[in-house]
């Protein structure tokens, strides 16, 4: 989704609707505090030279690995980033090939929240342009039980002949948010805390969907709010949703971001390298990988994994995790994710007065990539995600098809003659991800500690190990953290 997804699907384009730090003490010791003050990870707080220069290996060229690298390295380490796949990015992926007339969309990671100063920092760094996600102009439309209803710009949904209570009619579409869960976003924030107080803790133990219904939420509208996230956790799903807020994209596809980083680290970068097997020995770590169906190894005073632990839990390791590493890397959430990409022979959604964005209460939400760009063909995207996204990932091609111009075609009708090709991305079935974002369920938020403590000369990075899962924000801040963890002798 580094990999990080962006965050739980974003239903509404005005509203946001989605869906203590780390216990590392010793850092006040050292002299670096991952306070809420992030300058720290900023591109111009730079690390000095050390004289205990390491020799470091990174697993994984995704926006964790790749910010962790550029920091040791400008701390004079020396560093070597093993990637599996061909590309820099992870789940910063920008789909180019198979669209035509220049046309691209988003396979993972698609917004930039305004909050998330880090990351619109480092865009800034290396000269890319940032623009909004959604239109201003035109309307969408959400599916609610096989019916069409188009939100206006500047209004809100006629939903008199829907399943809500009166109470909620009145509070219309746009409102539910904040009606049921606006006072608690306030006092959350968007960022996994230690310091949050018992009243809100609590939330952790409880749905969201079991909230909404605490606070007389019709099923209608908890199938709206939630569109599949029923089981997240309630304070997991109000964090999340605070950062849907003011969203923007980099113009020209976010792969720039990390391609800027990639470029800048290539000759420390090795592709085509899949990680075998772990050794940690008492003054090293050894990694066993394949390169071109060849068995190789590195050995390094210390490591960052980036590897999202449900690629992880697969990997031989020696000796073994800690229990309580072990229990989080093997049972952390992955929620199901799958973007279909559509490419149209025009933007026919137009001519009825829609801006092509929308969402279906089956479980997915549609971005319209070519708003605001030139050219007559189009590109509708539709981000399927929970058990909408496990159904999709268990039907053949053909199958799939089928089912996902059907789905499309409910909310956008017409879809089937403009078609001309469709372009699936599976976060669950990529071998090296195996999922497109972290969910923390009932229970489950006190893992949090567990899975970004270092097991001995073993850091951990990546939106899974950091304060804002499934965010390039998270992937780039985990990163630069590691890094600062190893240069201050902790490991």
């Amino acid at each position: 989704m580094a990999n990080q997804s962006d965050g739980k699907p974003t239903l509404r384009t005005t509203k946001h609707s989605r869906r203590a730090f780390l216990r590392l003490s010793a850092w006040t010791a050292a002299g670096i505090s991952f306070s809420r003050d992030l300058s720290w990870a900023l591109p111009k707080s730079s690390l000095s030279p050390q004289s205990n220069r390491k020799k470091v290996t990174v697993l994984g060229a995704g926006l964790a690995g790749l910010s962790a690298a550029w920091e040791l390295r400008r701390a004079g380490h020396n560093v070597t980033i093993l990637e599996a796949q061909l590309r820099p990015g992870g789940r910063v992926h920008t789909i180019r090939e198979g669209l035509s007339d220049g046309l691209y969309a988003e396979a993972g990671a698609g917004r930039i929240p305004r909050t998330h100063n880090v990351t619109r920092e480092w865009v800034k760094y290396f000269g890319l342009e940032l623009e909004p996600f959604y239109p201003t102009e035109a309307s969408q439309i959400a599916l609610l039980n096989g019916r069409r209803f188009k939100i206006p710009p500047n209004g809100d949904a006629d939903i008199s002949g829907a399943a809500f209570t009166p109470h909620e009619r009145k509070i219309g579409l746009l409102n539910l948010d904040d009606h049921y869960y606006g006072d608690l976003t306030k006092k959350i924030g968007g960022e996994i805390r230690r310091d949050w107080p018992s009243s809100i803790a609590k939330l952790a133990d409880i749905t969201m969907a079991d909230l909404l219904r605490q606070k007389g939420a019709s099923d209608e509208a908890i199938r709206y709010m939630l569109l599949g996230f029923e089981d997240d956790a309630a304070l997991d799903f109000i964090r999340d949703s605070v950062n849907h807020h003011d969203l923007s994209k980099i113009k020209g596809g976010n792969d720039q971001l990390p391609r800027a980083f990639a470029a800048k680290l290539s000759d420390v970068i090795r592709y085509g390298c899949a990680v075998e097997q772990i050794e940690r020995r008492e003054n090293s770590v050894q990694i066993a990988y394949r390169r071109a169906g060849m068995l190789d190894h590195v050995e390094a005073e210390a490591v960052v994994c980036t590897i999202p632990f449900g690629v992880l839990r697969k990997i031989p390791i020696t000796p073994e995790w800690s229990p309580e590493k072990r229990k989080v890397i093997d049972n952390l959430y992955y929620g199901p994710a799958e973007r279909n990409t559509y490419q149209v022979s025009t933007r026919y959604w137009e001519s009825e007065g829609l801006n092509g964005f929308g969402s279906s209460d089956k479980g997915f939400e549609i971005w319209h990539s070519t708003h605001g760009k030139p050219g007559r063909r189009g590109v509708l995207q539709a981000f399927a995600y929970e058990s909408y996204a496990a159904e999709l990932d268990q039907l053949s091609e053909g199958d799939r098809w089928d089912r996902v111009i059907h789905d499309m075609d409910e909310v956008h009708p017409g879809l089937q003659p403009h078609l001309e090709t469709i372009i699936t991305k599976s976060w669950t079935n990529d071998p090296w991800q195996r999922g497109g974002y972290v969910v923390y369920h009932v229970g489950q938020q006190n893992w949090y500690p567990d899975v970004c403590r270092r097991e001995g000369r073993i850091c951990f990075a990546g939106e899974h190990a950091s304060g804002w899962p499934g965010w390039m924000q998270g992937a780039i801040t985990s990163g630069i953290k590691a890094a600062k963890e190893i240069t201050a002798e902790l490991v």
